[in-house]
């Protein structure tokens, strides 16, 4: 896997799409609601989050610490599937290069057929309950 973009051509200083906004907030209604769009650009201008996009993909990321290792979070992403694969592996490599050892990934159930081919595995299930 090859990085060919410079973090500085996929961030935040490139804006994303109106499409991607739409998308980016639907999976964010998706997942339970939890954050608004709002919170994910505080995240970013926080220097807590990522905003990545090239070609048709969005993607969002965080990098967590955890007493045993670094983790590459891949939070939210929307585009066409082709261009969000093409680009989680460019991330792959830049999350790698960041000292992360392990690469997690949030999204819908259909993901993870999806990933699967490119040697992602599932590993726990999350489940919610509205009170």
């Amino acid at each position: 896997m090859e990085r060919d973009l410079t973090e500085r051509e996929l961030s935040v200083g490139r804006p994303a799409s109106v499409s991607h906004l739409e998308g980016l907030a639907a999976a964010l209604e998706h997942g339970g609601g939890s954050h608004s769009l709002v919170h994910v650009f505080a995240a970013i201008e926080r220097g807590e989050a990522q905003m990545w996009v090239d070609g048709d993909a969005c993607i969002v990321t965080e990098v967590n610490d955890a007493p045993n290792h670094r983790e590459l979070h891949f939070w939210l992403g929307t585009g066409s599937l082709d261009d969000v694969r093409a680009l989680i592996d460019k991330l792959l490599v830049w999350g790698k290069e960041m000292g992360c050892d392990v690469a997690t990934f949030t999204g819908r159930r259909g993901w993870t057929k999806v990933l699967a081919a490119d040697g992602w595995e599932l590993t726990t299930v999350s489940m919610a309950r509205r009170l």
